[in-house]
C-alpha cells in the first residue's frame, strides 16, 4: 500500500480547512476566565481562556479590541465570541475572538453604572422632584408578589402598628420575564384608581439576576412618572437598584418601608396624651398667675373697704365742685369789671358824648363827614346830627373861606 505524505503545513492547511468548514466553530460562544493577558503595541490582545478542566489560546485583533468599554484584566471571566482556527505557522489551535462581554454580575454592574449615570444625568434622581411622604396617610398601597415573604412583613407590621389602615394590595411577578411589564402596569393602575396616599413597591432579598426588574429603565420611569408618592422597598439593606434612586423614598427592606409608611397608632396615641398633659400643666400654670393678679387686686385699699373709698372720693369731687365755683364765680366777677371799664372808655370817646355837649355830626349826601367848609357848596344837601336826633338841612348861600 502507498503511504500518503503530507509535509507539516499541509497537514496543518487541511486540519484548518476541517475546523472552518464547520458551521458551529466559524461562530460560538465560549466561556472561560482570562489569563496571560498581553496588550500588544499593535493593538492586538493575546489571552488564554481557560476552566477548571482546559485551556485555548485567543487573539482579540485591534479594531475588535476598539470596541470594547472595557479592559481585559487577569482573571476575568467573560463570555467570548469567537471563530476557531489554526495558525498554520505553528499549527497552534486558537479562537479568534470578535466580541466579549463580561460574565454574571460585571455586566449586570456595568449596565447598571450605566444606566444610573444616564438617569441622573437627566434629574431623575433630583430631590426637587421627590414627593413628600404623607405622614399620616389613611390608605396604603403595595405593589409586590402576593406570595412573597414581603407581603407577609409588611402586613405583619402593619397589623401590630396600625391595624385601622387599610392595604390595596397589587399583585405581581417580581422578577422574571412578567415582572417589568406587570411592575409598570401596577404602578400605573394605583395612580388611576386613586385610592391610596402612598404605595411600596419592592420585593425580598435575592441575587442581583432576581432584583434586575427593578434596575429596568422603563420600570424607574414609571416610577418617576407616578403622581403618588412611591417608597422603594427593594432586596436587603446593602441592595441597591435604580427603584431605589427614582422613588420619593428609599427603605433597606420591605419591612423596613412598612415601619415608615405605616404610623404606629399607640406611638400617636402616646404623643397626644403627652400634648395633653402639657397643655393641662399650661393651662394650670395659667390659671395660677391669673389667680394671684386678681388676689393682688383684690388686696389693694380700694376693694378692700369699697365704701370709704368711694365716701372719700365723693368728698373729694365736692370740694372740687366747690373751688371750681369759686374760681367760676371769680373769673367772672373779673371779666364783668373789665367789660365795664371797657364801657367806660368807649363812652368817653363816643361821639355821643360829644354831642351832648352841644356839638353837631354833619354828613354830607355821600355819607361823608363835612370837617371843612371846602367840602361844601350851594345848594348842597346835608344831614345836621344832634344828641337827640338829625334833622336835613340846605347851604343857602355861597361857601365863604376865612382864608
Amino acid at each position: 500500500m502507498k503511504r500518503k505524505i503530507l509535509s507539516v503545513w499541509q497537514l496543518n492547511h487541511y486540519v484548518s480547512g476541517l475546523i472552518e468548514q464547520d458551521y458551529m466553530l466559524s461562530d460560538v460562544w465560549v466561556s472561560g476566565e482570562i489569563s496571560n493577558c498581553k496588550y500588544h503595541q499593535s493593538g492586538h490582545v493575546y489571552f488564554t481562556l481557560k476552566d477548571e478542566r482546559a485551556s485555548i489560546n485567543a487573539v482579540l485583533f485591534e479594531r475588535d479590541a476598539q470596541k470594547l468599554t472595557f479592559h481585559l484584566v487577569e482573571g476575568m471571566k467573560i463570555f467570548a465570541r469567537a471563530r476557531l482556527a489554526i495558525y498554520e505557522k505553528t499549527g497552534a489551535y486558537q479562537a479568534y475572538v470578535f466580541d466579549v462581554e463580561k460574565q454574571g454580575k460585571g455586566l449586570l454592574y456595568e449596565q447598571f453604572e450605566a444606566l444610573k449615570k444616564r438617569l441622573e444625568q437627566e434629574g431623575l434622581f433630583d430631590t426637587q422632584y421627590k414627593k413628600p411622604i404623607p405622614k399620616y396617610p389613611k390608605r396604603v398601597g403595595i405593589i409586590t408578589s402576593a406570595t412573597g415573604a414581603a407581603i407577609e412583613d409588611i402586613c405583619q407590621i402593619s397589623k401590630r402598628r396600625n391595624a385601622s389602615i387599610p392595604l390595596y394590595i397589587y399583585p405581581v411577578h417580581v422578577q422574571g420575564d412578567l415582572a417589568v411589564p406587570e411592575i409598570i402596569a401596577a404602578i400605573r393602575k394605583a395612580n388611576e384608581d386613586d385610592l391610596v396616599d402612598v404605595l411600596i413597591v419592592g420585593r425580598g432579598g435575592g441575587s442581583i439576576e432576581d432584583l434586575w426588574a427593578f434596575n429596568e429603565e422603563e420600570v424607574a420611569r414609571t416610577i418617576f412618572n407616578s403622581r403618588l408618592p412611591i417608597v422603594s422597598a427593594v432586596g436587603h439593606e446593602i441592595d441597591f437598584t435604580i427603584a431605589d434612586f427614582v422613588s420619593d423614598l428609599r427603605a433597606a427592606t420591605p419591612s423596613a418601608a412598612a415601619e415608615l409608611v405605616i404610623y404606629s397608632q399607640a406611638e400617636v396615641k402616646e404623643q397626644v396624651e403627652r400634648y395633653a398633659a402639657h397643655l393641662t400643666y399650661m393651662m394650670k400654670q395659667q390659671l395660677g398667675l391669673a389667680q394671684g393678679k386678681l388676689e393682688a387686686l383684690l388686696n389693694r385699699p380700694v376693694y378692700r373697704s369699697k365704701d370709704k373709698y368711694y365716701k372719700d372720693k365723693m368728698q373729694e369731687v365736692d370740694l372740687l365742685m366747690q373751688q371750681l365755683h369759686k374760681e367760676y364765680k371769680h373769673q367772672v366777677q373779673d371779666k364783668v369789671r373789665l367789660y365795664e371799664l371797657a364801657l367806660e372808655k368807649l363812652e368817653k370817646l363816643s361821639p355821643l358824648t360829644t354831642l351832648k355837649r352841644g356839638y353837631s355830626l354833619v354828613t354830607n349826601e355821600r355819607g361823608q363827614v363835612v370837617t371843612s367848609i371846602k367840602m361844601l357848596e350851594k345848594g348842597e344837601h346835608l344831614q345836621l346830627t344832634l344828641k337827640d336826633g338829625s334833622i336835613g338841612v340846605q347851604v343857602q348861600e355861597e361857601v365863604k373861606t376865612n382864608g
